[in-house]
């Protein structure tokens, strides 16, 4: 072995001694934070897909409550994303049944959801225009909500617009 080849093994095994004392100096130091984080384990779900999966069970919760929910003074249920043009065909309404198809699907935004792909169907019964009892059926292919989403620990709170 000739002297530069010592040299170099030598300067390779005292950089690896400096440097494994280094980090065990700072590891024993307490300077590694908790507030960091706590440490990842197998069993969590990645929090961006718990969220969107917790949200869109809270928005199916609460468009299942806005269908069953009882239709007052000829209006429908507010934050529901329901829409329905019976102004025209109805002097009044005494009654309106709703059946979902199809939940609209949520997709996360920036501070917010936006729940699109729904379909509803509305049988409206009252009177008609013209003083007669009347029934229609309206269907739409595209319900739509927006709102916002709030995070707090666990929980995912929905502001439907």
């Amino acid at each position: 072995m000739n002297r530069r080849r010592a040299w170099a093994i030598g300067g390779v095994g005292a950089a690896l001694v400096v440097v494994v004392a280094a980090s065990w100096l700072w590891l024993s130091s307490g300077d590694v934070s908790p507030a960091a984080g706590p440490p990842a384990t197998s069993s969590s779900p990645t929090p961006e897909i718990d969220v969107r999966t917790t949200a869109q069970q809270a928005l199916d919760d609460h468009l299942e409550e806005c269908t069953s929910a009882e239709v007052s003074d000829d209006a429908v249920p507010d934050g529901c994303g329901i829409r329905i043009p019976w102004g025209t065909e109805f002097a009044s309404v005494d009654d309106v049944r709703f059946r979902i198809e199809q939940l609209p699907v949520l997709e996360l935004t920036d501070g917010g959801f936006v729940a699109d792909g729904g379909v509803l169907v509305a049988t409206v019964s009252g009177t008609g225009q013209d003083g007669s009892p009347r029934t229609e059926t309206y269907r739409t292919d595209s319900w739509m909500l927006r709102g916002g989403v709030t995070v707090e620990g666990d929980a995912v709170e929905l502001d439907v617009w």
